[in-house]
């Protein structure tokens, strides 16, 4: 990296390092001591049954105040005007389109505030070269248009992707409506049936998402845009996808001597989590792992699986004909 003169002159001055540090402790410790977070932290921590709706419930009344949320993003661009390379301690979020930071990232509950250009969504229509996904994301989400920027929204539905999830019957999506969204509109969604789309808009789009994260579905499901097919799923749950993260490490690793933990990981709830740690078990030692394939190609609960087991079985480990010696 070529450092521009400004980049240069910063890592120059370990005093101006320290200064924008020091920026950044204390931005940190108004997040912790902020009344508008320290009053959701508490309602969160309060609710006695943490549902989807009680958690969007207390999302909508974080939405309500306004004059605090723009405090707190107020004390953060004071900051960064202050100093450029002061860097506010908040994950980012970003999409083709949309670009935010996460506020309030909890277990049950995340809020980010976000952005979607208006030249993003033109660029993502013209520049595209084939179809696009409509994704159902499998949360149950709300959003607040603080400004709407003139946004035309498209709507849809699909089938909804539970445990016994299966290819031959996720069905298509179908289009439900289209309309523009106005200045301070709030939109719930439920994302395990629900979706919907930028279509247009005339100018940039300012809003803050609450994504519930308890009562998901198992998976997010994309499908094809033009034909309305199922194109393709991934995992809602964060520890199954560290668990298939892990296990594909310890492959690469050729740590043989993991079998019983890569086993004790074939028990997963997730079908697809299960199936993932086989092929990695099987690539990683191909003999330990024969019994559990022949165990999972005869019990595994879901079809998908036992199917894929049994194909693996008949392809590597069918038994060859004994020869005629008459």
């Amino acid at each position: 990296m070529i450092a521009g003169a400004d980049l240069a002159a910063w890592l120059a001055d370990p005093a101006r390092q320290r200064r924008s540090l020091e920026a950044t402790d204390a931005y940190t410790k108004c997040l912790a001591t902020h009344p508008l977070l320290v009053d959701l932290r508490r309602e969160v921590q309060q609710l006695e049954a943490k549902r989807a709706d009680n958690l969007l419930g207390v999302a909508r009344r974080f939405m309500e105040r306004r004059a605090d949320i723009d405090d707190l993003i107020g004390t953060a661009i004071a900051a960064a005007a202050r100093d450029p390379f002061f860097r506010p301690p908040l994950s980012q979020s970003t999409s083709d389109v949309s670009a935010g930071l996460a506020i309030f990232d909890h277990p049950d509950l995340w809020i980010a505030l976000g952005v979607t250009r208006v030249t993003d969504i033109a660029a993502w229509k013209i520049g595209r070269s084939g179809p696009a996904s409509i994704t159902f994301p499998g949360y149950s989400s709300m959003f607040k248009f603080v400004k709407a920027g003139g946004a035309t929204l498209s709507f849809w539905e699909a089938p909804e992707a539970r445990d016994d999830f299966h290819v031959e019957r996720s069905g298509r999506c179908r289009f439900v409506g289209r309309r523009t969204i106005e200045d301070g509109e709030l939109l719930v969604m439920d994302g395990r049936r629900e979706s919907f789309v930028f279509e247009h808009a005339t100018s940039d789009i300012v809003h803050i998402q609450a994504q519930a994260r308890v009562e998901a579905a198992p998976l997010s499901v994309e499908y094809d845009s033009d034909t309305l097919d199922f194109v393709g799923a991934s995992s809602t749950d964060e520890e199954s996808s560290r668990t298939q993260m892990m296990i594909t490490l310890l492959r690469i690793m050729d740590r043989a001597d993991a079998a019983p933990l890569i086993e004790h990981a074939l028990e997963s709830p997730h079908f697809y989590t299960r199936w993932h740690v086989m092929r990695e078990y099987l690539a990683l030692d191909a003999e330990a792992a024969l019994p559990s394939l022949r165990r999972m190609a005869a019990e595994d609960p879901h079809p998908d699986v036992r199917a894929a087991a049994r194909q693996t079985l008949d392809a590597f480990f069918a038994e060859e004909p004994v020869p005629c010696r008459a």
